[in-house]
C-alpha cells in the first residue's frame, strides 16, 4: 500500500519517470527497426519509419514498442510488491501511469496505435482483427492496473486513481513531449539527424537522465 501526495518535487520526478519511458518507447522502435532492417530508419519524437517500411518484417518493430511498454507496466506493478520500500512501490505506481495505459486502451477503438496499424497491415482490417486487437489490450493492461487500484492508501482512491489514469501524465508529459515534436519536426530546431535520430530528441534523452538521476528520490513524495 502506498500513501500519494503531490507535490511540486514530485512533480518533476514524476515528469522525468513519464518523460524518459515516452522516450524510450520510441527508441525501441527505432532500434528494432535497425535490428530488423539492417539499417537505420527515421525518428522524431511521436514517429517512426524504418529503412524497410512495406515489408512485413518491418511490423516487428512497430509491436516492439508497445510489448516494452506493457513490460514496464507489470515491472512497476511488481514493485508494488509488500516486499520493496516506500521508495521501490512508489517508482513502481509511477512506473505504471508513466506507460500512458488509457492511451493504449482507447486509441484502437479509433483504429489507431501502434498494435492495431500493425495487426490491421498484417491480417487485414476485418472486425475480427479490431475487436481482437482491443480485447488483448486491455487483458493486458487490467491486472497492473488493478493492482495500482488496490495499492492507492488515500482515502477517495477511485478519484485518485481516475487522476493518475486519465489526467496526471498527460499534464505533465504531454505538452511537452508534444511541443518538442513540433520544434523539430516543424520548425526544423535542431533536426540534424545522427543515427535517423532528430538532435533535439537526444538532447531531451540526456537531460531527461540526468535530471531523473537527480530528482528519481521524490517520487516518494514522502521521503523527498
Amino acid at each position: 500500500m502506498i500513501k500519494l501526495k503531490i507535490t511540486w518535487k514530485y512533480c518533476i520526478a514524476f515528469y522525468c519517470i513519464g518523460m524518459l519511458y515516452a522516450s524510450l518507447h520510441e527508441l525501441i522502435h527505432h532500434f528494432a527497426g535497425y535490428v530488423v532492417c539492417g539499417e537505420w530508419g527515421v525518428k522524431t519524437f511521436n514517429y517512426f519509419s524504418t529503412a524497410c517500411d512495406g515489408e512485413p518484417k518491418a511490423h516487428i518493430a512497430t509491436y516492439a514498442g508497445p510489448v516494452f511498454t506493457f513490460i514496464m507496466m507489470y515491472v512497476g506493478a511488481y514493485f508494488l510488491n509488500e516486499k520493496f520500500s516506500n521508495y521501490k512501490k512508489h517508482l513502481g505506481f509511477a512506473m505504471i501511469f508513466a506507460q500512458i495505459p488509457l492511451q493504449r486502451m482507447v486509441n484502437p477503438f479509433f483504429r489507431m496505435n501502434d498494435e492495431y496499424y500493425a495487426t490491421a497491415q498484417l491480417f487485414g482490417a476485418t472486425d475480427i482483427v479490431y475487436w481482437s486487437v482491443i480485447i488483448v489490450i486491455w487483458a493486458i493492461c487490467i491486472p497492473p492496473l488493478v493492482k495500482a487500484f488496490k495499492a492507492i492508501q488515500n482515502k477517495y482512491r477511485i478519484w485518485w486513481f481516475l487522476f493518475y489514469f486519465a489526467l496526471f501524465p498527460y499534464l505533465l508529459v504531454g505538452p511537452f513531449f508534444m511541443g518538442l515534436e513540433y520544434l523539430m519536426v516543424h520548425k526544423e530546431f535542431l533536426n540534424q539527424q545522427i543515427i535517423g535520430i532528430g538532435l533535439l530528441f537526444i538532447i531531451n534523452e540526456v537531460l531527461t537522465i540526468v535530471a531523473y538521476y537527480f530528482t528519481k528520490k521524490y517520487i516518494d513524495p514522502f521521503r523527498a
